[in-house]
């Protein structure tokens, strides 16, 4: 499972710049209004921002919702001097995974409001997926993205285009990695308190 995950680095590096995916299919209303959730870069090299679709209870009904989160991990080594491998961090995911199953679409799919099976690690190979929770907040993914779902008690509709490849890990034990929630930040900035044209920007 190691070799997996080293492999897919470069998915967590894309994971780092936010997701920006615009599905082209608008059956359901995907395109009519901006919902997207926009993590920001981790300043801190030993920490890595991801966007997660948790739950929260809902104060006035006492029920479960899924929502949207960007998560800090600090499970981080990014000295890989040793490895000779520059530019680059490898994450600690902790006691690691217990199953892996992979999806593949052959035509655009749209699943009603459900919870997730198990909490877990999603890698995005190919295609687009819009993800949304009962605020109307959405997360959408393309290829290279990496997001958290962990949200088993509420539920979420999912829609996935024709050639989606999705990868899915689930948690061994249902443990998750140790985490912090950070606010998402405003279209054009790419980081907290940083715009978009700021000469420190390195998106």
């Amino acid at each position: 499972m190691q070799s997996i995950l080293i492999a897919c680095l470069p998915l967590v590096a894309a994971a780092l710049h936010g997701t920006r995916h615009v599905p082209q299919f608008d059956r359901y209303g995907l395109e009519s209004t901006d919902c997207q959730i926009r993590c920001p870069k981790s300043a801190n090299p030993r920490k890595v921002i991801i966007p997660a679709l948790t739950q929260a209870k809902n104060a006035t009904t006492g029920e479960w919702e899924n929502t949207l989160e960007c998560w800090s991990i600090d499970t981080v080594d990014p000295d890989l001097t040793d490895l000779e491998i520059d530019n680059a961090i490898r994450l600690n995911w902790e006691e690691g995974f217990d199953k892996a199953y992979q999806y593949i679409f052959h035509g655009d799919s749209y699943m009603p409001a459900h919870p997730a099976p198990e909490p877990s690690l999603i890698l995005m190979s190919a295609g687009i997926g819009d993800l949304r929770v009962p605020s109307g907040k959405c997360l959408r993914v393309g290829a290279g993205d990496v997001f958290f779902s962990v949200g088993t008690l509420g539920k979420q509709t999912a829609w996935w285009s024709d050639g989606t490849l999705v990868s899915d890990f689930y948690f061994k034990d249902g443990k998750i990695p140790h985490h912090e929630v950070v606010d998402e930040i405003d279209a054009g900035k790419n980081s907290v308190g940083e715009d978009a044209d700021s000469p420190h920007s390195d998106l």
